[in-house]
Formats: structure tokens, sequence, C-alpha cells
């Protein structure tokens, strides 16, 4: 990809940011202008002090010089020490913005995009990518505004120097394109190096999260060598695309600021030269070189654009890669009456690329009121058939219709307005329990009456602090947060993926006790192996090999079936 395309590309991808910060963006553009004007004029009123003193013109005409040069020295001291601190507040809200826009975008992705990308990458992606050296949010305002003022500087400084002396000038810039050919030649050699930078910088924040969300099951095993090695792995592929990268970067500056000084002996050579046979006056020579060192900063600057520039197309292909990637359709439905009956029909789904279904023709009704188990043997479709009925998959065939209506059309505000899905892998985050419990969500019943129905409101204190994970309680106080959680929405349907397996048995009697008193009105949908459950249930929905084999009361399927009989044969 040339220069010109990957700049249009990168350019492209963050004009809607621009725009929304217009204002911002001028008053930065406005202090550049200024900046440039006072660094550029600077060396044009010395020349001529020079050239007065030289000359042994009046002292007057020397002072209002003099006087030039000290107001406008500390204008240009003010311009740079604002100017600097503009773009810094200018990235910090553009790199906001970034950061928002895309979050937003994560939280309307279909839940299979989770298995595709982990979360230490996606951490990556939000952080680093954005947030860290020269990239992205710095990019947005400093990576575009330096080399626009340091074009500037140098096209400004380059036409001044021509009027002093063309032929001088054309001698000491002759070197610039240089840098430019340079730059063309190395662009894909940066693109890759700067790409697998990154690459292990999210595999390093995946193997971090993986340790350290796992580190009981590490210390458990007797794993920590194993995960010590896998980590040094990785540090020593880190360390050397990192020093990949710094080679690079320093070659690059290298030949910038060759290029530059070959630039500066040509001007102390020729133009000394031209002083001697008055060519050029001393305030010309000076000015000439007051020119030339000013631009090696702005060459630099000029050459790196091209170097942050495939750094910013790096991580804006990170996060285009998150973008193409499709969210949940967006439905709008809502349920204008009261929940009155669950359909599924002839419900089937498989994985994209497995040609096995793993819930083949799956038809069942379930009405306000009924407490329904979901029965069967590991890996019979259990836990797909209720992230079916819950929404976070969309099945291949049949459908789920709720007063009729389809699942499928409800916007996603109805649909968890009504439903309420707690699964197996218990999901607790950094905060207190009541937090946990609300989710920032305004409850139909209160804190006090849901910790109740779900049994640990005379165990937990709703305002202790949990870690990530919920480390620290117990499996079946997890579980009875996620309980609460669910029940804080006061929805029609309850659906329960196996979740009172962690629960004692006793706690689990005074759980349905609390629930047919409270809840006596919802509907209950509970995958179990466990015949207490079981027992509990209306009815059961006997699931084998993703199909319903036989529906009927847990005591008729427990006399009448020896395979019935045989899931809770372990307890």
């Amino acid at each position: 990809m040339s220069i010109l395309t990957s700049t249009k590309r990168v350019l492209g991808w963050f004009r809607p940011y621009w725009r929304r910060r217009w204002t911002g963006i001028l008053i930065v553009v406005g202090i550049t202008i200024l900046s440039i004007a006072l660094s550029t004029s600077y060396p044009v009123i010395f020349k001529y002090v020079i050239d007065a003193l030289s000359a042994g013109e009046e002292t007057t005409d020397v002072r209002f010089f003099v006087w030039m040069i000290l107001i406008v020295g500390l204008a240009r001291t003010i311009a740079r020490w604002i100017l600097p601190s503009m773009r810094y507040i200018m990235n910090l809200t553009l790199g906001k913005d970034i950061k928002l826009h895309h979050f937003q975008n994560l939280l309307q992705k279909d839940p299979a995009f989770y298995n595709n990308f982990r979360s230490g990458d996606l951490i990556t992606r939000f952080s680093d990518d954005i947030d860290g050296d020269l990239k992205l949010s710095w990019f947005a305002n400093s990576g575009i505004m330096r080399p626009v003022e340091a074009s500037f500087t140098l096209l400004f400084s380059i036409g001044v120097m021509m009027t002093l002396h063309w032929k001088l000038t054309l001698l000491a810039i002759s070197p610039l394109p240089f840098i430019v050919w340079i730059m063309s030649k190395t662009e894909q050699l940066q693109y890759r190096a700067y790409t697998h930078r990154q690459e292990t910088i999210s595999s390093t924040n995946n193997i971090l999260e993986s340790a350290f969300s796992g580190i009981r099951i590490v210390i458990g095993f007797v794993m920590e060598k194993a995960q010590e090695r896998l980590f040094k792995e990785n540090m020593e592929s880190r360390k050397n695309a990192e020093e990949r990268v710094v080679f690079l970067r320093s070659i690059l500056e290298g030949i910038g600021g060759l290029v530059n000084q070959v630039g500066l002996v040509i001007i102390l050579f020729v133009g000394g030269y031209y002083v001697i046979n008055q060519q050029i006056s001393l305030g010309d020579f000076y000015a000439f070189i007051a020119y030339m060192t000013g631009i090696t900063e702005p060459i630099w600057t000029i050459s790196w654009f091209f170097v942050s520039l495939k750094l910013a197309e790096t991580s804006v292909d990170r996060l285009q890669e998150i973008e193409r990637s499709e969210n949940r359709p967006r439905k709008t439905a809502t349920m204008e009456m009261p929940f009155q009956q669950l359909n599924i029909h002839d419900l089937s789904f498989n994985f994209p690329d497995d040609e096995k279904a793993v819930i083949q023709q799956v038809t069942f009704s379930a009405l306000p009121g009924e407490k329904v188990g979901i029965v069967g043997e590991v890996g019979s479709g259990k836990t797909v058939l209720l992230k079916l009925i819950s929404g976070w998959f969309a099945p291949t065939d049949g459908s789920i219709d709720l007063n009729g209506q389809n699942l499928a059309d409800f916007s996603d505000t109805t649909r968890a307005g009504n439903i309420a899905y707690v699964p197996q892998d218990i999901g607790l985050f950094s905060g207190t329990i009541s937090d946990n419990i609300t989710m920032g969500r305004q409850g139909k019943r209160s804190l006090e009456a849901v910790t109740h129905a779900a049994v640990i409101d005379d165990e937990l204190d709703p305002e202790k602090m949990l870690e990530q994970g919920g480390v620290g309680l117990s499996g079946g106080q997890k579980a009875r947060v996620a309980l609460a959680r669910a029940f804080y929405g006061q929805t029609p349907v309850y659906i329960f993926d196996d979740v009172t397996s962690a629960l004692d048995l006793n706690t689990e009697k005074i759980l349905w006790r609390n629930i047919n008193a409270d809840y006596a009105d919802a509907l209950f949908l509970v995958a179990t192996h466990r015949e207490a459950t079981a027992a509990e249930m209306d009815r059961v929905v006997w699931i084998n090999q993703g199909q319903i084999f036989k529906e009927g009361n847990h005591v008729d399927l427990l006399r009448d079936n020896p395979d019935y009989r045989s899931l809770f044969a372990h307890e």
C-alpha cells in the first residue's frame, strides 16, 4: 500500500472524530499558525540587526530591531509553551472519543464475537493501541499537527532562504528528497515490524489475563513452572519485536539527522565563500545557518510522520477488525401485553463450520407460574438450548415466541426486561455485592427483597467489596449473587443453567420456598443434573443428543425409565 493511500485511509478513519471536536482543532490550528509566524520571522529580524551593526547604522534603528527581537522572542516562547499543552489536551479528548465509540460498538457485538477475540487482546486494542506511545490518541492531533507545522515552517524557511540567495538554498536542501525516498522504500518493513509488535503485546496481555484469572488453578496443579516458561517465551518474542522497531526508528532518525548535517556543512563552506566574496551579507549568512539549524526538527518531524503513520495504520487495522465483526441485529419490537406463553417450535442450532446440529427440532411450550426442568446427560445440548431461549444464540432453524411474537424481533431492552438468564459460568465484577446485583439498573424490587429471595441477606453484607470474578466468595455465594441479580429485574421468565448445583441442599430448599412465595407467577426454565432440583419442577423436559427424548413429571420419569434414573445415580 503506497504512502498516499495509507495517508488517505488513516486520515479518513479519523475524520468523524475531528468533526465532533472541530472547535478545539481550530484553536490548535490558530496557535500553530502563530507559532510558525513567530519562529520563522525571528532569524530575519536578527539578520537586520547584524547587517545594521555591520553597516554602522544609527543606534536608534538598531535599537528598534533589538526590541523586536525581544518581543518576538517572548511571544515565541509563550506560543511554544501553549501549543504543546493544547495539543496534549486534544490528544486526550480525541483518545477518549475513540475509546467511548469503540467500547459502545463492542457492547453491541454478537456473543459469538467473543469466541474469536480473547479478553487480553481486546484490552490491548483498547489501551496500548489507543493510548500507547505515539499511538492513535497522539496521532489524532499531535501526529497530524506537528508535521503540518513542520511542513509550513520548512516551506517558509526555504522561501526566505531563496530570497536571500537561491543557489545556496538549492545546494543546502538538495539532500532532502533522499529522506522521502528512504521512507517510501522502508514502508512495508515498518508496517510488518509494528504489526508484529502489537501482536506480541496482545499475546502478553492474553497470557497475563489467563494466568491471573486462573491463579488458583495454576497453584493447585503446580503449574507455576509451565506458566513461567510460557511467559518467558512470550517476553523473548516481544523483546525481539521491540528491538526491531527501535532499530528501524534509530536508523531512520539517524538518516534524517545526517541529511540535515550535510546541508549545514554545505552552508558553512559555500556560504562562507560567498561572504568572503561579498556575494551575501554577514546577516544573510547568519540567517542561512539559523534556518538550516532550525529545520533540523521539521525535517525529522516530517520524516517521522511516515513512520508514525504506519504505527497508526497498524492500530487502525486492529480496531477496524473489531468494527468489521458483525453486530447484533438492531430490533425494535416490544411486547404489548404481559407475558402469557412461551412457545418453542422446531428449534434447531448448529455452530458455524459444524455440520452436526447441537439442537434438533425441539418443540415445547411453557406458561407463567410453571417450573420446567431441562435434564439430560453432559453434552446433550441443555446449555445451548437455554442460550437459544434466552436470546444469547440465534437459532439456525425454528422459532422462539413470547406471546406469539418471535423473540428475534424484540429489542434488546424488551428481551432483557422479560427474560433473566443465569449461566453456568458466573460473572462477577470488581465492586460491592449491591453493585453486582443492581448493575446500574433501577430495579422493580428492592435490594433487600432480592437478597432475601436468593438466600444471601443473612450471610453477605451488600456493601462487601468484591474483586474481579468474585474472589473470596464460595461457589454457592457467587451463584446466589447471580440469582439476586436476575431477581432484581423482576422479569416474567427466569432461565437457570445448572446454577443450583453450587448450593447445599438446605439452602436450595429455602431458595425454592422463596421462589414459590415471591415469584409464583413467573416461568422458570432450569437445567440441572441434580435430583433435588428436578424434584422441585412441575415437569421435566428430558434432552438426549439435542432432541426431546421424553417429557413429563419427574416422579413418573424416575419410576418408568432406568436411563432417567441413571442421570442422578451419582448423587
